[in-house]
């Protein structure tokens, strides 16, 4: 049982470290991901809010077969890949990573698909599925729809109810089978 939760907390822990290299909470916002986290200095980025940055175009249209700068930035060639990327709960986004690392309860679920029944939690259970049944409604109603937040707690409201049941029958004929042997 030790190492289970060991290994969760060094995951948990790994995580946390990752993403706290991307959050800078040293601005007047509050956290913030972005350049400023990585040590990037922005003022000397090139943009809409430095155009002086910028490196002027070259007056020669000749480009030795390479590809315009457009295509460059456009490198997925699949319609339905960079609708995918483009999307509001795209890659680009917190909306898609969140629901992914999610994943990370469902899976820890299925492994204690493996563990006695009277291990199991009614309270940690019941959360689990009641949260993947409320997100799942959330996440169809919110615009836009987040179909990787749905898929998630989906899983997470099945596995969850799957524990339950196991965790009922496992109570309910364990008192039962006790009974009988008390009749005996």
């Amino acid at each position: 049982m030790e190492d289970k939760s060991g290994r969760m907390l060094v995951f948990c822990l790994a995580t946390l470290l990752v993403f706290s290299t991307f959050i800078n909470v040293g601005n007047a916002s509050g956290r913030e991901i972005g350049y400023k986290s990585l040590g990037v200095d922005e003022t000397n980025l090139c943009g809409p809010l430095h155009p002086d940055k910028c490196e002027p175009k070259p007056s020669h249209t000749y480009n030795r077969g390479c590809l315009e700068e457009k295509e460059k930035r456009d490198f997925m060639a699949a319609s339905k890949l960079q609708a995918f990327w483009n999307h509001p709960a795209g890659p680009k986004t917190i909306h898609f990573w969140a629901p992914t690392f999610k994943w990370g309860v469902s899976i820890a679920n299925i492994y204690d698909f493996w563990t006695p029944a009277e291990q199991l939690s009614y309270p940690q259970q019941t959360a689990i599925a009641g949260s993947g049944i409320i997100w799942s409604r959330y996440s169809t109603i919110i615009t836009p729809k987040n179909w990787n937040l749905f898929s998630v707690s989906a899983g997470m409201a099945a596995t969850g109810m799957y524990q339950l049941g196991r965790k009922i029958q496992h109570d309910v004929f364990s008192k039962q089978e006790a009974a009988m042997a008390k009749e005996c």
